[in-house]
Protein backbone atom coordinates (compact mmCIF):
# COMPACT_ATOMS: atom_id res chain seq x y z
CA UNK A 1 0.00 0.00 0.00
CA UNK A 2 1.31 3.27 -0.81
CA UNK A 3 2.15 5.90 1.90
CA UNK A 4 0.11 8.53 0.62
CA UNK A 5 -3.05 5.81 -0.14
CA UNK A 6 -6.09 7.61 1.07
CA UNK A 7 -6.92 6.73 4.47
CA UNK A 8 -6.99 9.02 7.41
CA UNK A 9 -5.59 11.91 4.97
CA UNK A 10 -2.80 9.15 4.92
CA UNK A 11 -1.13 10.20 8.05
CA UNK A 12 -1.26 6.51 9.45
CA UNK A 13 1.24 5.55 6.78
CA UNK A 14 3.59 7.99 6.73
CA UNK A 15 6.75 6.62 6.24
CA UNK A 16 8.74 9.16 8.43
CA UNK A 17 6.70 8.54 12.08
CA UNK A 18 4.91 11.53 11.41
CA UNK A 19 1.45 9.66 12.42
CA UNK A 20 2.49 10.04 15.99
CA UNK A 21 0.04 11.90 18.69
CA UNK A 22 1.36 14.53 20.87
CA UNK A 23 0.95 13.59 24.43
CA UNK A 24 0.82 17.47 26.26
CA UNK A 25 -2.55 18.13 23.75
CA UNK A 26 -6.01 19.23 25.16
CA UNK A 27 -7.72 16.40 23.88
CA UNK A 28 -5.20 13.71 24.83
CA UNK A 29 -5.31 14.80 28.69
CA UNK A 30 -9.13 14.61 28.83
CA UNK A 31 -8.59 11.28 26.48
CA UNK A 32 -6.41 9.88 29.20
CA UNK A 33 -9.19 11.10 32.47
CA UNK A 34 -11.43 8.87 30.54
CA UNK A 35 -9.79 6.22 30.12
CA UNK A 36 -9.04 6.49 33.75
CA UNK A 37 -12.44 6.25 34.96
CA UNK A 38 -13.65 3.55 32.48
CA UNK A 39 -10.51 1.08 34.58
CA UNK A 40 -11.80 2.28 37.57
CA UNK A 41 -15.39 1.36 36.54
CA UNK A 42 -14.60 -2.18 34.51
CA UNK A 43 -12.09 -3.01 37.73
CA UNK A 44 -14.71 -2.82 40.62
CA UNK A 45 -17.76 -4.40 40.61
CA UNK A 46 -20.07 -2.49 42.66
CA UNK A 47 -23.04 -4.84 44.31
CA UNK A 48 -26.61 -3.15 45.94
CA UNK A 49 -24.18 -2.57 49.14
CA UNK A 50 -22.45 -0.21 47.71
CA UNK A 51 -25.83 1.89 46.19
CA UNK A 52 -27.26 2.00 49.53
CA UNK A 53 -23.99 3.34 51.08
CA UNK A 54 -23.64 6.22 48.57
CA UNK A 55 -27.57 7.22 48.78
CA UNK A 56 -26.94 7.44 53.19
CA UNK A 57 -24.06 9.17 52.52
CA UNK A 58 -26.27 11.89 50.24
CA UNK A 59 -28.86 11.88 52.75
CA UNK A 60 -27.00 12.81 55.50
CA UNK A 61 -24.82 15.53 53.89
CA UNK A 62 -28.24 17.00 52.62
CA UNK A 63 -29.25 16.81 56.46
CA UNK A 64 -26.20 18.42 57.68
CA UNK A 65 -26.44 21.46 55.19
CA UNK A 66 -30.14 21.68 56.34
CA UNK A 67 -29.38 22.04 60.00
CA UNK A 68 -26.61 24.80 59.07
CA UNK A 69 -28.80 26.54 56.94
CA UNK A 70 -31.52 26.53 60.07
CA UNK A 71 -28.29 27.67 62.25
CA UNK A 72 -27.53 30.14 60.19
CA UNK A 73 -31.40 31.97 59.69
CA UNK A 74 -31.41 31.58 63.42
CA UNK A 75 -28.31 33.50 64.05
CA UNK A 76 -29.31 36.44 62.26
CA UNK A 77 -31.92 37.35 64.93
CA UNK A 78 -30.95 40.27 67.16
CA UNK A 79 -32.66 42.65 70.03
CA UNK A 80 -32.59 46.69 69.60
CA UNK A 81 -32.97 47.98 73.02
CA UNK A 82 -35.72 51.09 73.86
CA UNK A 83 -32.58 53.64 74.65
CA UNK A 84 -30.41 52.32 71.25
CA UNK A 85 -30.25 52.44 67.17
CA UNK A 86 -29.21 49.89 65.01
CA UNK A 87 -26.88 50.90 62.12
CA UNK A 88 -25.99 47.97 59.25
CA UNK A 89 -23.24 47.62 56.94
CA UNK A 90 -23.88 44.97 53.95
CA UNK A 91 -20.62 44.18 52.69
CA UNK A 92 -18.54 46.77 54.17
CA UNK A 93 -21.39 49.54 53.17
CA UNK A 94 -22.92 51.37 55.42
CA UNK A 95 -27.13 50.89 54.87
CA UNK A 96 -29.36 54.89 55.44
CA UNK A 97 -31.62 52.66 57.22
CA UNK A 98 -31.61 53.26 61.29
CA UNK A 99 -32.58 49.95 62.84
CA UNK A 100 -35.49 51.34 65.95
CA UNK A 101 -35.84 49.22 69.05
CA UNK A 102 -37.21 45.94 69.10
CA UNK A 103 -36.69 42.04 67.48
CA UNK A 104 -35.15 42.28 63.76
CA UNK A 105 -33.08 39.90 61.35
CA UNK A 106 -30.39 40.34 59.35
CA UNK A 107 -28.65 37.48 57.42
CA UNK A 108 -25.15 36.54 59.29
CA UNK A 109 -21.75 36.80 57.40
CA UNK A 110 -23.44 39.37 55.04
CA UNK A 111 -24.94 42.00 57.01
CA UNK A 112 -22.80 43.65 60.50
CA UNK A 113 -25.03 45.43 63.23
CA UNK A 114 -23.20 48.27 65.44
CA UNK A 115 -25.91 49.01 68.26
CA UNK A 116 -25.47 52.33 69.71
CA UNK A 117 -26.84 54.36 72.98
CA UNK A 118 -28.39 57.73 71.57
CA UNK A 119 -30.37 58.51 75.17
CA UNK A 120 -27.45 57.99 76.97
CA UNK A 121 -25.08 60.63 78.58
CA UNK A 122 -21.31 60.05 77.99
CA UNK A 123 -18.87 62.61 79.86
CA UNK A 124 -15.11 62.95 79.95
CA UNK A 125 -13.00 65.42 82.16
CA UNK A 126 -10.14 67.48 80.91
CA UNK A 127 -8.07 69.80 83.00
CA UNK A 128 -4.28 71.53 82.91
CA UNK A 129 -2.60 74.82 83.41
CA UNK A 130 -3.08 77.52 81.83
CA UNK A 131 -2.04 81.02 81.69
CA UNK A 132 -4.29 83.60 80.95
CA UNK A 133 -3.26 87.32 79.32
CA UNK A 134 -5.98 89.99 80.71
CA UNK A 135 -4.88 93.72 81.13
CA UNK A 136 -3.86 92.82 85.13
CA UNK A 137 -1.14 90.80 83.86
CA UNK A 138 -0.26 87.17 83.41
CA UNK A 139 -1.64 84.36 85.85
CA UNK A 140 -0.89 80.68 86.13
CA UNK A 141 -4.49 78.87 86.75
CA UNK A 142 -5.45 75.29 87.22
CA UNK A 143 -8.93 74.18 85.66
CA UNK A 144 -10.39 70.86 85.44
CA UNK A 145 -13.94 71.25 83.43
CA UNK A 146 -16.74 67.85 82.73
CA UNK A 147 -17.88 68.17 79.58
CA UNK A 148 -21.54 65.93 78.50
CA UNK A 149 -22.52 64.76 75.33
CA UNK A 150 -25.28 62.69 73.32
CA UNK A 151 -24.49 60.99 70.52
CA UNK A 152 -27.90 62.43 67.72
CA UNK A 153 -26.70 60.43 64.50
CA UNK A 154 -25.28 57.52 65.17
CA UNK A 155 -24.07 56.89 60.97
CA UNK A 156 -21.55 60.02 61.70
CA UNK A 157 -20.94 58.97 64.94
CA UNK A 158 -19.34 55.22 63.63
CA UNK A 159 -17.96 55.94 60.64
CA UNK A 160 -17.31 60.26 60.31
CA UNK A 161 -14.10 60.20 62.86
CA UNK A 162 -12.63 57.22 63.68
CA UNK A 163 -12.16 58.12 67.46
CA UNK A 164 -15.02 60.40 68.40
CA UNK A 165 -13.90 60.32 72.53
CA UNK A 166 -9.99 61.51 71.40
CA UNK A 167 -11.19 63.92 68.87
CA UNK A 168 -13.84 65.78 71.33
CA UNK A 169 -11.59 65.56 73.76
CA UNK A 170 -9.12 67.54 71.88
CA UNK A 171 -11.42 69.69 71.09
CA UNK A 172 -12.93 70.65 73.89
CA UNK A 173 -8.76 71.39 75.57
CA UNK A 174 -8.34 73.73 72.52
CA UNK A 175 -11.92 75.33 73.58
CA UNK A 176 -11.25 75.32 77.38
CA UNK A 177 -7.60 77.37 76.51
CA UNK A 178 -8.95 79.84 74.13
CA UNK A 179 -11.25 80.70 76.38
CA UNK A 180 -9.63 80.14 79.63
CA UNK A 181 -6.40 82.15 78.11
CA UNK A 182 -7.74 85.52 77.42
CA UNK A 183 -9.95 86.11 80.47
CA UNK A 184 -9.33 87.24 84.06
CA UNK A 185 -8.15 85.11 86.65
CA UNK A 186 -10.44 86.92 89.19
CA UNK A 187 -13.30 85.93 87.04
CA UNK A 188 -12.51 82.38 86.85
CA UNK A 189 -12.23 81.87 90.73
CA UNK A 190 -14.93 83.84 91.38
CA UNK A 191 -17.98 85.47 90.12
CA UNK A 192 -16.98 85.06 86.27
CA UNK A 193 -17.17 81.24 86.19
CA UNK A 194 -20.48 80.82 84.68
CA UNK A 195 -20.05 83.44 81.88
CA UNK A 196 -16.67 81.29 80.76
CA UNK A 197 -18.36 78.12 80.75
CA UNK A 198 -20.96 79.32 78.47
CA UNK A 199 -18.41 81.03 76.34
CA UNK A 200 -16.48 77.85 76.39
CA UNK A 201 -19.82 75.92 75.75
CA UNK A 202 -20.27 78.14 72.18
CA UNK A 203 -16.26 77.56 71.53
CA UNK A 204 -16.67 73.55 71.57
CA UNK A 205 -19.76 73.88 69.76
CA UNK A 206 -17.88 76.34 66.93
CA UNK A 207 -15.22 73.87 66.74
CA UNK A 208 -16.64 70.27 66.70
CA UNK A 209 -19.21 71.31 63.94
CA UNK A 210 -16.43 71.37 61.03
CA UNK A 211 -15.97 67.37 62.11
CA UNK A 212 -19.58 66.94 61.87
CA UNK A 213 -19.02 63.53 64.43
CA UNK A 214 -22.65 63.28 64.71
CA UNK A 215 -22.72 64.26 68.46
CA UNK A 216 -24.32 67.05 70.35
CA UNK A 217 -22.84 69.28 73.83
CA UNK A 218 -25.62 68.78 76.79
CA UNK A 219 -23.47 70.14 79.30
CA UNK A 220 -19.83 71.67 80.32
CA UNK A 221 -18.81 72.89 83.89
CA UNK A 222 -15.86 73.76 85.80
CA UNK A 223 -15.12 71.26 88.33
CA UNK A 224 -12.02 72.94 89.92
CA UNK A 225 -10.40 76.28 89.17
CA UNK A 226 -7.91 77.52 91.54
CA UNK A 227 -4.96 79.70 91.52
CA UNK A 228 -1.26 78.46 91.50
CA UNK A 229 -0.70 76.61 95.14
CA UNK A 230 1.96 79.94 96.30
CA UNK A 231 -0.99 82.37 96.38
CA UNK A 232 -3.11 80.36 96.90
CA UNK A 233 -4.30 82.04 100.49
CA UNK A 234 -3.88 85.51 98.85
CA UNK A 235 -6.52 84.52 96.49
CA UNK A 236 -8.88 82.83 99.51
CA UNK A 237 -8.73 86.38 100.90
CA UNK A 238 -9.86 88.22 98.44
CA UNK A 239 -12.34 85.79 97.60
CA UNK A 240 -13.68 86.12 101.52
CA UNK A 241 -13.21 89.66 101.43
CA UNK A 242 -15.07 90.06 97.87
CA UNK A 243 -17.99 87.79 99.63
CA UNK A 244 -18.27 90.54 102.78
CA UNK A 245 -18.48 93.68 100.46
CA UNK A 246 -21.63 91.32 98.21
CA UNK A 247 -23.05 90.74 101.85
CA UNK A 248 -22.96 94.25 102.92
CA UNK A 249 -24.43 95.37 99.89
CA UNK A 250 -26.79 93.22 100.02
CA UNK A 251 -27.67 94.50 104.03
CA UNK A 252 -27.73 97.50 102.90
CA UNK A 253 -29.91 97.45 99.74
CA UNK A 254 -32.32 95.38 102.52
CA UNK A 255 -31.84 97.85 104.82
CA UNK A 256 -32.68 100.82 102.29
CA UNK A 257 -36.25 98.49 101.36
CA UNK A 258 -37.06 98.41 105.34
CA UNK A 259 -36.40 102.47 105.86
CA UNK A 260 -38.35 103.65 102.54
CA UNK A 261 -41.29 100.91 103.58
CA UNK A 262 -41.01 102.88 106.94
CA UNK A 263 -40.69 106.48 105.76
CA UNK A 264 -43.90 105.61 103.37
CA UNK A 265 -46.01 104.52 105.76
CA UNK A 266 -45.17 107.62 107.73
CA UNK A 267 -45.47 109.26 105.54
CA UNK A 268 -49.17 107.83 104.61
CA UNK A 269 -50.08 108.09 108.54
CA UNK A 270 -48.98 111.84 107.97
CA UNK A 271 -51.36 112.12 104.82
CA UNK A 272 -54.28 110.25 106.43
CA UNK A 273 -54.10 112.47 109.79
CA UNK A 274 -53.77 115.65 107.60
CA UNK A 275 -56.34 114.57 105.58
CA UNK A 276 -58.63 114.02 108.88
CA UNK A 277 -57.84 117.19 110.45
CA UNK A 278 -58.90 119.32 107.28
CA UNK A 279 -62.41 117.25 107.36
CA UNK A 280 -62.53 118.12 110.97
CA UNK A 281 -62.07 121.61 110.70
CA UNK A 282 -64.06 122.18 107.69
CA UNK A 283 -67.01 120.59 109.48
CA UNK A 284 -66.81 122.53 112.96
CA UNK A 285 -66.41 125.55 110.73
CA UNK A 286 -69.69 124.63 109.19
CA UNK A 287 -70.51 123.69 112.57
CA UNK A 288 -69.63 127.34 113.90
CA UNK A 289 -71.38 128.95 111.02
CA UNK A 290 -74.51 127.08 111.44
CA UNK A 291 -74.41 127.59 115.04
CA UNK A 292 -73.66 131.41 114.43
CA UNK A 293 -76.56 131.70 112.07
CA UNK A 294 -78.65 130.55 114.82
CA UNK A 295 -77.65 133.10 117.44
CA UNK A 296 -77.75 135.76 115.08
CA UNK A 297 -81.58 137.12 115.29
CA UNK A 298 -80.83 136.26 119.14
CA UNK A 299 -77.74 138.57 119.03
CA UNK A 300 -80.22 140.92 117.21
CA UNK A 301 -82.63 141.53 119.80
CA UNK A 302 -80.69 141.33 123.03
CA UNK A 303 -76.62 142.13 122.04
CA UNK A 304 -75.70 142.70 125.53
CA UNK A 305 -77.59 139.62 126.50
CA UNK A 306 -76.15 137.45 124.14
CA UNK A 307 -72.17 139.01 124.52
CA UNK A 308 -71.90 138.30 128.36
CA UNK A 309 -73.98 134.80 127.59
CA UNK A 310 -70.87 133.79 124.99
CA UNK A 311 -68.34 135.29 127.19
CA UNK A 312 -69.28 133.18 130.51
CA UNK A 313 -69.33 130.30 128.15
CA UNK A 314 -66.03 130.41 126.80
CA UNK A 315 -65.03 131.26 129.98
CA UNK A 316 -66.17 127.71 131.69
CA UNK A 317 -64.52 126.53 128.81
CA UNK A 318 -61.33 127.81 129.33
CA UNK A 319 -61.24 127.99 133.50
CA UNK A 320 -62.73 123.95 133.30
CA UNK A 321 -59.23 123.59 131.83
CA UNK A 322 -56.97 124.97 134.58
CA UNK A 323 -56.19 123.69 138.13
CA UNK A 324 -56.31 127.21 139.39
CA UNK A 325 -59.45 128.49 141.58
CA UNK A 326 -60.21 132.39 141.53
CA UNK A 327 -62.05 133.62 144.32
CA UNK A 328 -64.69 136.99 144.22
CA UNK A 329 -64.86 138.39 147.55
CA UNK A 330 -67.35 141.11 148.76
CA UNK A 331 -65.00 143.64 148.12
CA UNK A 332 -64.24 142.81 143.81
CA UNK A 333 -60.83 141.69 144.94
CA UNK A 334 -60.17 137.98 142.67
CA UNK A 335 -57.74 135.76 144.80
CA UNK A 336 -55.98 133.19 143.09
CA UNK A 337 -55.15 129.68 145.21
CA UNK A 338 -52.64 128.17 143.54
CA UNK A 339 -53.94 124.83 143.72
CA UNK A 340 -51.66 122.74 141.73
CA UNK A 341 -48.48 124.19 143.73
CA UNK A 342 -50.14 122.91 146.69
CA UNK A 343 -50.83 119.95 145.37
CA UNK A 344 -47.59 118.89 143.76
CA UNK A 345 -45.85 119.71 147.38
CA UNK A 346 -48.35 117.80 149.08
CA UNK A 347 -47.39 114.28 146.48
CA UNK A 348 -43.76 114.58 147.12
CA UNK A 349 -44.13 115.12 150.84
CA UNK A 350 -46.35 111.57 150.74
CA UNK A 351 -43.41 110.12 148.36
CA UNK A 352 -40.82 110.79 150.83
CA UNK A 353 -42.90 109.96 154.00
CA UNK A 354 -43.33 106.16 151.81
CA UNK A 355 -39.52 106.07 151.54
CA UNK A 356 -39.07 107.04 155.47
CA UNK A 357 -41.10 104.72 156.52
CA UNK A 358 -39.73 101.67 154.15
CA UNK A 359 -36.35 102.61 155.77
CA UNK A 360 -37.42 102.72 159.17
CA UNK A 361 -40.48 101.78 160.95
CA UNK A 362 -39.24 104.17 163.98
CA UNK A 363 -38.85 107.13 161.82
CA UNK A 364 -40.53 110.60 163.11
CA UNK A 365 -42.26 113.42 160.41
CA UNK A 366 -40.76 116.43 161.31
CA UNK A 367 -41.24 119.32 159.77
CA UNK A 368 -39.43 120.25 156.98
CA UNK A 369 -38.09 124.43 157.15
CA UNK A 370 -38.11 124.19 153.28
CA UNK A 371 -41.71 123.71 153.00
CA UNK A 372 -42.65 126.48 155.35
CA UNK A 373 -40.41 128.77 153.15
CA UNK A 374 -42.39 127.46 150.59
CA UNK A 375 -45.82 127.75 151.50
CA UNK A 376 -44.83 131.41 153.17
CA UNK A 377 -43.39 132.25 149.03
CA UNK A 378 -46.27 130.69 148.03
CA UNK A 379 -48.50 133.28 150.03
CA UNK A 380 -46.41 136.39 148.88
CA UNK A 381 -46.73 135.19 145.35
CA UNK A 382 -50.68 134.88 146.01
CA UNK A 383 -50.86 138.11 147.02
CA UNK A 384 -49.24 139.80 145.02
CA UNK A 385 -51.39 138.05 142.33
CA UNK A 386 -54.55 139.15 144.28
CA UNK A 387 -53.21 142.54 144.34
CA UNK A 388 -52.32 142.25 140.27
CA UNK A 389 -55.77 141.11 139.79
CA UNK A 390 -57.58 143.44 141.44
CA UNK A 391 -55.44 146.05 139.69
CA UNK A 392 -56.25 145.07 136.56
CA UNK A 393 -59.73 144.84 137.36
CA UNK A 394 -59.93 148.26 138.58
CA UNK A 395 -58.23 148.96 135.44
CA UNK A 396 -60.75 147.49 133.05
CA UNK A 397 -63.49 148.89 135.00
CA UNK A 398 -62.19 152.32 134.13
CA UNK A 399 -61.68 151.75 130.96
CA UNK A 400 -65.37 150.44 130.56
CA UNK A 401 -66.42 153.25 132.02
CA UNK A 402 -64.39 155.68 129.99
CA UNK A 403 -65.61 154.05 126.85
CA UNK A 404 -69.16 154.39 127.80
Amino acid sequence: MAWNQPGNNGQDNDPWGNNKKPSNSTGGIFDQIKDLFKKGSSGNNRGPSDIKLSMNSSKIILAVIVVLILIWAVSGFYTIKQNQRGVITRFGQVQPEIIQPGLNWNPSFIDKVYKVDTQGTYNFNVHGDIITTSEKGENLVFVEMNVQYRISDPVKYLFNVTNVEDSLRQAADSALRTSVGSSNIDAIISDGRSDLEDSTKDELINVISHYDMGITIVDLNFQVARPPVEVQDAYADAIRAQNDSEREIKQAKADKVQLVQQAEGRSATILADANAYKVKVELEAIGDVARFEKLLPQYKAAPEITKDRLYIETMEKILAKTQKVIVNDKSGNLLVLPLEQLLKNKNEQSSESTTANSDSDYNINLPNPLDAENAQQNGVEAENHSSTTTNNNSNNRTRRTMGR
